[in-house]
């Protein structure tokens, strides 16, 4: 029985899907057939165009409304730019959403003298930087065409106004420092209706992010500030977005030596950052700001856009200074570069400052360091008993391990201690690259002869070749580095090393210098001396008598 009725459902869906799409195609003519009063669409324009030619009433604006709006879309006025100079800033204003659509900085002091820097220089038939949306809102007023209601130059402001009919006024008002490199962004809503209206906005800001020739250690990174700094780089940023939620204090962009932050002066509640070809973009979505009808509020933006420079961000009092003790070894950073400032007030030259920080750093790890020295040196000392202990055991591994630990245990001796004073110069080692790559107290920064810049590598001279992996110029602190590491090894106990062992750390000092070859001159020379410092103490090492455990003695 089954099987006779399913031909029989299968005829009846298909009748009905053949009803059904009749149905549909269908009911437009019925209604035009039994509404043929509707008016056309001409008619419509009409009645659009016709109170701009009778001056009617407001009222008659009303209906209208809708209309208006999807004119304003199919003819939009095309934006105009303008520029605007001061002290601190070369910018380009666009009405496109009342933004910059031009941002350049005239410069930093530097070892060099100005320092220039564009943040943004983007295109002004597109959203440019500092836009602002109101979120659900049937318009993007970043895509609006804004009206300049004011311009002073010399005083450094510029109002922007874009106003929907009957609903709100938006005006936005950039205040240019003559005297620091920051901008205050003023936004006042004005309510036209006679209700309580609700506006959530969101702010976006951008900064170009396209590779400067030669330059090797230029990086882009976005931070948004919570209780604490939350950051990626532009690569994950292009891959996967990135976004925080949750009450947030202020968020930027950061290139290199420079900084674009953004403090909102009310509650934000998300940050997001994408990027594009060009440009790497941050939005911040505000808290929705509830204005009473027919009432004005104000809401403000600090921003600034300038170098990272410890002192300037400090005295805003915001935290902007956390952006230098971002990631896993920042705080080394705050603290090497307050020393570092510190010692440069007594030598007025960053290449002093350095081997004085280093000579400290080194007096503070002194002790832990002898007792790694000493440690090896007891290592191998104790070679021959290991040697006796691993062949007489070499059946009974655990009978062998408790030897060994026993024999340890007696002379006092920790098989890992070779590796403190490695791992001790780890945090500083990254926190001296940080300080160089950013810092632009260090851009520039001469320390004697050919050495000009230590944020750089120090070329003494060219070559009129390449040379693979070196590339065309004669570094020469990298092989004084080089020479040292060889040196320091042949200092070191290689206490229970095996052959292939030895041979491998025959070639670390050859890695290192590779690697290091084209790394800034500052941390090149943090190295070396803390390798020449390191060396006088194996030598003083290597001088003392090492006494066994009674037990262990021959």
């Amino acid at each position: 029985m089954s099987f006779n009725r399913e031909p029989q459902l299968g005829k009846n869906f298909w009748l009905a899907m053949a009803l059904s799409f009749l149905v549909l195609m269908g009911y437009p003519f019925f209604i035009r057939w039994i509404s043929p009063e509707r008016p056309p669409q001409e008619t419509t324009i009409e009645k659009q165009e016709a109170p701009s030619q009778t001056q009617s009433a407001p009222e008659a604006i009303y209906p209208a409304k809708e209309t208006v709006r999807d004119t304003f879309l199919e003819k939009p006025s095309p934006p105009e730019e303008f520029r605007f100079e001061n002290e601190i800033y070369a910018a380009k204003f666009s009405t496109l959403g009342g933004s910059i659509s031009d941002l350049f900085y005239k410069g930093a002091d530097s070892q060099n003298g100005n320092f220039p820097h564009s943040f943004y220089a983007g295109d002004p038939t597109q959203p440019g930087s500092f836009g602002i949306k109101i979120l659900h809102d049937r318009e993007d007023l970043t895509r609006a065409i804004f009206k300049i209601s004011e311009k002073n130059i010399r005083q450094g402001t510029v109002d922007f106004v874009y106003e929907r009919p009957s609903e709100y006024r938006l005006t936005k008002r950039y205040i240019f420092s003559r005297t620091e490199p920051v901008i205050r962004m003023n936004v006042l809503l004005e309510n036209l209706t006679p209700r309580e209206k609700h506006f959530p906005l969101e702010l976006s800001f951008g900064l170009d992010y396209e590779k400067i020739e030669n330059q090797q250690f230029e990086h882009f990174e976005s931070v948004i500030w919570t209780h604490k700094a939350e950051t990626a780089n532009v690569g994950k940023i292009a891959k996967k977005g990135f976004r925080v939620d949750g009450e947030i204090s202020w968020a930027g962009l950061i290139r290199q030596y420079f900084a674009l932050l953004v403090k909102p002066d009310w509650k934000t509640l998300s940050g997001e950052s994408s990027a594009d070809t060009e440009t790497l973009w941050t939005s911040l979505r505000m808290e929705p700001i509830s204005v009473p009808g027919n009432a004005v509020k104000e809401r403000n933006f600090l921003i600034y856009a300038g170098p990272q420079r410890y002192e300037v961000l400090k005295s805003f009092g915001l935290g902007f200074e956390n952006i230098l003790s971002r990631g896993f070894f920042g705080i080394f950073q705050i603290w090497l570069l307050i020393a570092l400032k510190f010692c440069n007030q007594l030598t007025h030259n960053f290449g002093w400052s350095i081997i004085l920080v280093t000579l400290a750093i080194k007096a503070a790890f002194t002790p832990l360091t002898h007792i790694s020295f000493e440690s090896m040196k007891k290592m191998q000392a104790l070679q021959p008993k290991l040697k006796n202990i691993q062949e007489r055991y070499k059946s009974d591994p655990a009978k062998m391990n408790k030897e060994m630990m026993g024999l340890y245990k007696r002379n006092k001796v920790n098989p890992m201690s070779g590796c403190l004073p490695m791992l001790l110069q780890i945090p500083i080692f990254f926190a001296f690259y940080r300080v160089l790559s950013e810092a632009i107290e260090l851009h520039g920064a001469p320390f004697i002869g050919w050495i000009t810049d230590l944020s750089a590598p120090d070329r003494l001279f060219t070559f009129p070749f390449d040379i693979p992996l070196i590339g065309d110029g004669l570094n020469v602190l990298p092989i004084l580095m080089l020479l040292s590491m060889f040196w320091q090894q042949k200092l070191t106990p290689q206490a229970g090393a095996t052959p292939e062992q030895t041979k491998i750390m025959a070639f670390m000092p050859l890695i290192f210098g590779f690697i290091f070859y084209k790394m800034p001159s500052g941390l090149v020379l943090y190295w070396f001396v803390s390798n020449v410092l390191s060396i006088i103490h194996q030598v003083f090492v290597k001088r003392m008598v090492i006494v066994l455990h009674h037990e262990d003695r021959d």
